[in-house]
């Protein structure tokens, strides 16, 4: 195998029945594992540091401002676990405590502790709060002149982190009003404890005022050299400065070309410094062999081949085919970044795949393109055309052939801090995309799908728990469902969707007539809807660096009334461990349906195993 190797592998297992209360009990248990108090070694991912109170006298902020620091440290000092004696802990965090402190301007500050059952008390006494009794910075006249101030001023504490601040103001303001070679800052703060007061002195160091001359970029091969150029946004004549330089070495990065980048400037002649940038390429070309095997798909083989610089200038092609039991495919996929615009990106595809669902097979030949443009950070507007030619035929029903062509529009705002793995922030994905069929057959539907997700950490608790939501609901509008080809429709049930169920195993379902006289007619497979409904939780748990722990509940079903409701949903509740790999989270999870239809032969409970978060 060559290259980047990424496995997903989903296995479901059946067993005997499982009863909705075994259930609810079994998950019960492992959240009151999860939440349970320390009970020494009983439990694992537990530490076993004593308790502790802080008595601060009459300032109850200080207080719990201390306190909240003090469970920081314990959540990640490696000294603290090594300690056994509630004494040592107690010891070395009276320093800490008193390092606090003085960060604060209590320069006077006192703490006492003691131990009492294996409990240890901290007795604060504060003193008097140390004040700035003079301020000044030191700078050339002609920019300090502009300056806005470093935020504090005469008469306020001293505090540790508002002085560092100031600091990195006048980094700012020099970066973007001053031509300096080099942006050197420190202070000095010269307590008096008489006068319980202190003098704060900031000061910039001398350095020759230039101008850019000569822009080289180094190192190049197979990338464009003026393409990078472009990117670095650097012109001859323009004021130097080291913030402007750092934020074209990030450009060249984020072409996801280049593998680093290191920027050398010359020494100042008559006012002008050249720069070179020291580049070293990435490699291009990826190839991917796997196998694999699914419960729904039977046993397969995929290959892919990727070329991420294919005309030079950081576009992307990429080659795929899977081949399993039900579903072969081949697809090409090309995407220019930065078309025509540095905000917008062109995205083409070719796909031919032949489908074998229970419920339907499938033959299509699909392709189009999209454009992508990025109107802010966090949202993007997308449009686009899509041709497909498929043969469809259902359980019991003559093949159908369909020449669909569609006109995606796209809208999604992303405020997440991570594609695999959020912590925090949301997600909103709306897509509208009306179908057209050329063959004269009068198919006209549109199909509107929207997602949102949302993740909130709270940082400051143990295993740094992360509540995750997510919510799909989907409308087809035009024509009966029926009429609607059936690989286009919405199908509810499996990973992505609701675990502990069967793939596309949720939705309407027909009535078969009996052929035997006298026996009751049988439900046919999943014909799916014109509505889906979808809603997922997820708390997610964080135990040491690589493992992790969630409890998740799913919702969803499909319709035949494009009407989607979160009131007739189908339930699966489950659990699972989280590994942590460098490049996304390893999950495993387990989930059992609440809403068992022993008529449709629901398993029991059914295993997921995949590479990143569920959503």
């Amino acid at each position: 195998m060559i290259g980047k190797r990424i496995f997903v592998l989903r296995v479901f297992f059946f067993a005997s029945m499982v009863s909705r209360f075994q259930i609810a009990a079994f998950v019960l248990l492992a959240l009151s594992l999860l939440l349970l108090p320390q009970a020494g070694n009983a439990l694992p991912f537990f530490d076993n540091l004593p308790k502790f109170k802080i008595r601060v006298s009459e300032d109850r902020e200080l207080q719990d401002w201390l306190k909240d620091q003090v469970k920081e440290q314990r959540k990640s000092s490696s000294v603290l676990k090594a300690y056994e004696d509630p004494l040592d802990v107690a010891r070395y965090e009276r320093g800490t405590l008193e390092k606090l402190l003085r960060s604060r301007g209590y320069y006077d500050g006192r703490v006492r502790q003691s131990v009492t059952d294996g409990e240890i008390l901290y007795r604060v006494v504060p003193g008097p709060l140390y004040r700035i009794k003079s301020l000044e910075v030191n700078m050339p006249p002609h920019l300090k002149s502009g300056f806005p101030g470093v935020g504090l001023r005469e008469g306020e504490p001293l505090e540790a982190e508002k002085v560092t601040e100031g600091v990195k103001r006048i980094e700012n303001y020099l970066a973007e009003n001053a031509c300096l070679l080099n942006v050197d800052v420190d202070y000095q703060a010269t307590v008096i404890h008489s006068e319980h007061a202190a003098r704060l002195e900031y000061r910039v160091a001398q350095s020759p005022e230039v101008n850019i001359g000569q822009v080289y970029v180094e190192g190049v091969t197979t990338v464009d050299e003026d393409f990078l150029r472009k990117r670095l946004k650097l012109e001859p004549g323009d004021c130097f400065s080291r913030g402007k330089m750092d934020a074209a070495k990030l450009r060249l990065l984020r072409t996801n070309l280049i593998a680093g980048v290191n920027a050398e400037v010359s020494e100042p002649s008559a006012g002008i410094v050249d720069i070179t940038f020291l580049v070293i390429e990435r490699k291009h070309r990826t190839i991917r062999l796997g196998v694999g095997y699914t419960s729904d798909e039977g046993a397969g083989v995929s290959a892919g081949w990727e070329h991420r610089n294919i005309l030079g200038r950081g576009e992307k092609i990429e080659v795929e085919t899977r081949v399993n039991e039900v579903k072969q495919s081949l697809k090409t996929e090309l995407l220019v970044p930065r078309f025509f615009r540095d905000d917008q990106d062109f995205s083409a595809k070719a796909e031919a795949s032949n489908e074998e669902r229970d419920s339907y097979e499938a033959r299509s030949v699909t392709i189009g393109g999209i454009i992508s443009r990025r109107h802010t950070k966090h949202r993007t507007f997308s449009v686009g055309s899509e041709l497909k030619f498929s043969k469809v035929q259902e359980e019991g029903e003559q093949s159908e052939n369909y020449n669909l062509l569609s006109f995606p529009l796209g809208l999604k705002i992303d405020t997440t801090d991570n594609l695999l793995d959020a912590h925090k922030g949301a997600t909103v994905a709306l897509e509208v995309k009306p179908y057209f069929d050329l063959r004269g057959s009068g198919t006209r539907f549109v199909k509107n799908t929207l997602v949102a997700t949302g993740y909130l950490t709270a940082e400051e608790t143990r295993f740094d728990p992360t509540l995750a939501v997510r919510i799909k609901a989907g409308v087809i509008s035009g024509i009966d469902n029926l009429d609607i080809p059936a690989d286009e429709r919405f199908y509810a049930g499996g990973g992505g969707s609701v675990r502990g169920y069967a793939y596309q195993a949720l939705g309407p379902r027909r009535l078969i007539p009996s052929t035997v006289p006298g026996e009751p007619p049988t439900l046919s497979d999943p014909i799916g809807g014109r509505a889906l409904s979808e809603v997922s939780f997820e708390g997610r748990f964080r135990f040491t660096e690589t493992w992790g722990g969630v409890l998740f509940l799913d919702g969803g079903n499909a319709y035949a009334d494009p009407q989607p409701s979160f009131n007739d949903l189908y339930w699966g509740v489950g659990l699972g461990v989280r590994y942590m790999t460098s490049f996304a989270p390893l999950r495993f999870d387990i989930a059992f349906p609440l809403d068992r239809r022993d008529d449709l032969d629901d398993s029991s409970y059914q295993i997921y195993v995949s590479l990143g978060q569920a959503f």
